[in-house]
């Protein structure tokens, strides 16, 4: 069974329904944020980046972000507007 490694909660600024998580240094990224976000989808993956559309224009979300060494268990998403699962493979510093 995954266990849970690290729980992080931040403050995202939101802008023009979009905001993003990526890796510390741009500089290693093909495409960094906002380059090629797709407002189409609810969250979008690129090598490094995470992007994440929101109901809001403009404003400020509680994010809590979770590192697991495996996959996580179920959760009942009977609570949630929108849903979507992907990876994130980042360089540890």
């Amino acid at each position: 069974m995954a266990e849970l490694v690290r729980r992080q909660h931040v403050d995202a600024y939101v802008g023009y329904h979009a905001f993003g998580l990526q890796e510390s240094d741009d500089a290693d990224l093909p495409v960094p944020f906002p380059d090629d976000f797709d407002f189409d989808v609810f969250l979008g993956a690129h090598p490094g980046r995470l992007d994440i559309t929101s109901g809001g224009h403009t404003h400020t979300a509680a994010v809590g972000v979770e590192v697991w060494d495996g996959p996580p268990p179920e959760q009942d998403p009977a609570g949630w507007d929108e849903r979507a699962e992907t990876g994130l493979h980042v360089h540890q510093r």
